[in-house]
């Protein structure tokens, strides 16, 4: 697959950010697979990601890697290029763990050997060193404490997708893979509508993707004010979404308070 055939779409908003980003990437001569999508009238992430993954489709791209800009090279991914080829390599089929042995030696019937099976990947996703993604209550319970990662490929488990820095082919999953319009739940909850159609069409996401540096926390009082409006839904609105009788992307939406 060709640099063309894959875009990376970084949303920002001060011309500081960008040129932090730039900088950081040692990125001299804007390729034509970057899109750099700015926030002009401050609509918030999740409406300019959606608005660069447009961008990128427009341009021909079959992969849209999107990433903040506040993350950084790391030594998993010392380039835009490395991190591009690292999240279509981890958008391969990846074997999945299914079956449970539930005795300790295993009772009658349990495979010996086969008790995983290989799927196709929804997204791929990479975590980050240095700031962890904390919501606002755990950044004040545990400040920069590093956190541990489960980097692997995951199959009808529900869990938070970070949009910081991942990976996916937006032909394939539209309108699944579009970011919600609310501060701080737009990937958050695009994942759990996500995740729902994926288990249906039996693929999985990869949390195997590039680290990078994320390098720098967010105003957690601000970020509080964001989060407290939808903490109490947030709580049960997976569970809603995973026992829900639709498969309409449309009907599961309205499930959204927002």
């Amino acid at each position: 697959m060709s640099k063309n055939d894959v875009c990376v779409v970084v949303p920002w908003v001060t011309d500081t950010e960008r040129a932090s980003f730039l900088e950081a990437w040692k990125i001299r001569h804007l390729p034509t697979w970057l899109v750099l999508q700015q926030d002009v009238a401050r609509e918030g992430c999740g409406v300019t990601k959606n608005n660069g993954v447009r961008c990128a489709m427009e341009l021909g791209a079959e992969i849209v890697v999107v990433l903040d800009s506040d993350c950084y090279p790391s030594s998993e991914a010392n380039s835009l290029e490395g991190l591009m080829g690292s999240h279509v390599n981890a958008l391969q089929p990846q074997p999945v763990q299914l079956f449970q042995a539930v005795t300790d030696p295993a009772s009658r019937g349990t495979p010996y050997l086969q008790q995983q099976i290989v799927l196709p990947v929804a997204a791929s996703m990479g975590f980050w060193i240095q700031v962890p993604d904390y919501c606002a209550v755990r950044q004040l319970a545990f400040n920069t404490k590093p956190m541990r990662y489960e980097r692997t490929a995951l199959f009808g488990r529900y869990f938070a997708l970070c949009g910081m820095n991942m990976a996916f082919r937006p032909h394939d999953w539209l309108p699944w893979c579009q970011f919600i319009d609310v501060a701080r739940f737009d990937d958050i909850w695009m994942g759990w509508l996500w995740q729902r159609e994926a288990n249906r069409r039996r693929c999985c996401f990869n949390l195997n993707g590039p680290m990078i540096t994320h390098a720098r926390q967010s105003n957690v009082w601000r970020n509080l004010r964001d989060e407290a409006l939808h903490l109490e839904a947030n709580e049960t609105l997976w569970q809603t979404i995973a026992l829900h009788e639709s498969d309409n992307y449309s009907t599961l939406r309205k499930v959204l308070p927002c």
